[in-house]
């Protein structure tokens, strides 16, 4: 809780406009100079910009968990593996999304809208950029202790979407690893343990990884782009491995602690898994946790994440 957004937890209510749309709303001062890739907004009341993390964390975290709720084998084809391959890895996409909007940081693209209200409130604060902000992915953080919205342009124009995205994201729970053992919350031990999975979930992310933290990324490109991995027809070389995978496929509902991300030297595509259901694992339980502890109202993912997950629980028990 320590790590959340300020505030966020107490979020109730249903809500349709993310940080995109109360961008656009142009509620806000600009107090420093604009440059051709940062900007940095300052809100009058903190609750508008709160809402709109609120609505993207629960929209983000949905898409998350009904993807990964539709990893299914098929009997026709057993040894098909490459859409459990996708549709994990998308998950985990969504929820490291989520996750890094709980922490304060939305990862987004900016567009032309958003580029205009900037741009005009500015222009009224004495503000306006020499040359014109850049459309792109931008890494837009909350710090409470400043009350400021930074926005920096990230995408470079050597890396993907994905690739940038994930680098942000290695960077962020790379920190975490190191501010969770200094947080005065839970015991020694339950700190070291958390600091000690983060770090596990860090090197995975960069596990023989061109570039920082996009391993995941890599994965699903070579099965998504180029067949690779025996997961396609005709599944020439598959590993016996593979596909038990379906068996682990549903491990995201765990405690994300009880997940081993180290043991699986030569088993590329089970150690890619786990690692994504740990994402997954990590929202479900951070979603979760912060309903419980609004203290005004119903949380505000009980109108979306926890609703499904809650709807996904009733239709498995009638299935079983």
């Amino acid at each position: 809780m320590r790590f959340w957004l300020p505030g966020l937890h107490e979020v109730s209510g249903k809500y349709v406009k993310g940080v995109g749309g109360w961008i656009c709303d142009e509620e806000y001062q600009v107090y420093k100079p604009v440059t051709a890739t940062s900007f940095v907004l300052t809100p009058p009341y903190l609750e508008p910009l709160l809402k709109a993390y609120a609505t993207d964390i629960n929209r983000i975290a949905v898409a998350s968990f009904e993807t990964v709720s539709n990893v299914l084998r098929s009997s026709t084809f057993p040894k098909s593996t490459a859409w459990l391959v996708i549709k994990t890895y998308y998950a985990a996409f969504f929820a490291a999304h989520a996750l890094l909007r709980i922490l304060g940081t939305s990862c987004a693209p900016l567009e032309r809208e958003q580029i205009k209200s900037v741009t005009a409130v500015a222009d009224i604060y004495g503000y306006a950029p020499p040359s014109a902000l850049n459309r792109g992915l931008y890494r837009l953080t909350y710090s409470s202790a400043t009350n400021e919205l930074e926005g920096v342009c990230t995408k470079s124009p050597k890396a993907g979407a994905h690739e940038a995205f994930w680098q942000i994201f290695h960077d962020r729970i790379d920190r975490l690893s190191t501010e969770v053992l200094s947080a005065g919350a839970g015991t020694s031990a339950n700190r070291q343990l958390v600091s000690t999975k983060l770090a596990e979930l860090d090197s995975n992310l960069c596990f023989a990884s061109p570039s920082r933290g996009s391993w995941l990324s890599v994965i699903r490109n070579a099965v998504n782009y180029d067949q690779k991995h025996a997961t396609w027809y005709p599944y020439a070389g598959q590993e016996a491995y593979l596909p038990q995978l379906f068996d682990k496929a549903s491990e995201w509902k765990a405690d994300p602690v009880e997940l081993d991300l180290a043991s699986h030297e030569g088993k590329d595509l089970r150690r890619f898994q786990v690692t994504c259901n740990f994402i997954i694992a990590m929202l479900r339980a951070s979603v979760t946790e912060m309903a419980r502890r609004c203290s005004g109202g119903r949380s505000f993912h009980t109108y979306g994440s926890v609703a499904f997950l809650n709807l996904s629980e009733q239709r498995a028990r009638r299935t079983t």
